[in-house]
């Protein structure tokens, strides 16, 4: 589906909480000045892992973006941060649930990784729930294990609960869905939000994900997965990261109306599924030659450090026939978000538009079975 077929959505919002900043423009500079924010886990040891490092949030106080203080302590990491991304996504868009839209007018998707929490938070359970010889005992869980866990767990460990703190802590009330846990989740909620604007389900849409991969029960589903299996043969490979990355989207001629700033327009979108990780060149490349498109003044790349992926992924757009003048790589240096890294892409290509590039593409490729590129114009 091509966007300029119907109503044009426009990017009208930008929030960010990253290990390289919380503004834009900001992260932009960083990542062409060649910094980087990985480093080694202040929470935990990572030598019994593949990967030594990861991208942390350094400074961060959740209290200054929600309505009720008290709601911070039900709420875990992810959604701290998703409550901020969203707030300030919001107020730069200049959207206020009620006087600028009807809160029910208002949609909200977005993309979480799998809940996790610290160890330290869940060790208290295990503890009391293993066996004499070590392994995890149903019986003792239901006897002892509940009993020495917060009632605020839940809170913590659902993956839908940062967006309902979005939507509690915005007054948000219009069309809602929630997508886990890899990046082309990410890109679901933006084509949602696309959708839902464009079928007059809702006239204005905060989209974005969250995720944190910096503790130790993160690295240690990465390296299940088998995404640090980069890190054991070359010794570099995907930087772990925090954040939340949201639009405001809007029809171009609400925003318009209201003399709101446009980033860019969305101007065309792929989402393909994946069956076979062994076809899953031949996927990418589908939904590249699909988009139908032959010159792109900005890339913002899918590579992550992972060995041979950046070669990989230029072979793409040489077969797909897209020349590229500029590449960009942000989780190279911000880190992979993973669940918010599509949104962070699509957000750094808007904001790249509204600095004059004509044409930004945006390929949300990453672990998972969904694949995407987004395509986004000067509005």
């Amino acid at each position: 589906m091509t966007t300029g077929e119907q109503e044009r959505v426009v990017v009208t919002g930008i929030g960010l909480v990253t290990p390289l900043g919380n503004d834009a423009g900001l992260v932009l500079r960083r990542i062409r000045a060649g910094a980087s924010a990985a480093g080694p886990p202040t929470g935990f040891d990572a030598g019994a892992f593949a990967c030594p490092v990861c991208a942390q949030v350094e400074v961060f106080d959740p209290k200054l973006y929600v309505s009720e203080p008290k709601m911070v302590r039900l709420m875990n990491r992810d959604a701290q941060l998703a409550v901020a991304a969203a707030h300030l996504a919001l107020e730069d868009a200049g959207v206020k649930p009620g006087p600028t839209y009807a809160p029910d007018d208002i949609a909200l998707f977005g993309a979480t990784g799998l809940a996790g929490l610290p160890l330290r938070e869940v060790t208290p359970l295990i503890c009391v729930s293993a066996a004499p010889d070590g392994s995890f005992d149903l019986a003792r869980f239901g006897q002892s294990g509940l009993k020495v866990v917060s009632p605020i767990l839940s809170f913590k460990i659902l993956s839908n609960m940062p967006f309902c703190f979005v939507s509690i802590n915005e007054s948000i009330q219009g069309p809602n869905a929630i997508y886990t846990p890899w990046e082309g989740e990410g890109a679901q909620a933006i084509e949602a939000g696309i959708r839902a604007l464009q079928a007059g389900d809702a006239r204005c849409a905060l989209v974005g994900g969250c995720d944190v991969k910096t503790h130790e029960l993160a690295f240690a589903s990465l390296q299940q997965h088998g995404l640090f299996s980069s890190w054991s043969k070359t010794s570099k490979g995907v930087v772990p990261a925090e954040g939340a990355a949201f639009l405001v989207l809007e029809i171009e001629k609400d925003a318009l109306d209201r003399n709101a700033r446009r980033y860019g327009c969305l101007s065309a979108q792929r989402l393909r599924p994946q069956c076979d990780r062994e076809d899953l060149f031949q996927t990418r490349l589908a939904g590249l030659r699909s988009l139908k498109i032959r010159e792109v003044e900005v890339l913002v790349g899918a590579g992550n450090g992972d060995a041979g992926q950046e070669e990989q992924e230029s072979a793409m757009l040489e077969a797909a026939e897209i020349s590229v003048r500029t590449k960009l790589y942000p989780k190279k240096q911000v880190g992979d978000l993973f669940a918010a890294a599509g949104v962070l892409q699509v957000a750094l290509g808007a904001a790249l538009t509204f600095a004059g590039a004509k044409t930004v593409l945006a390929n949300c490729f990453g672990h998972g079975n969904t694949q995407a590129a987004f395509v986004l114009k000067r509005a």
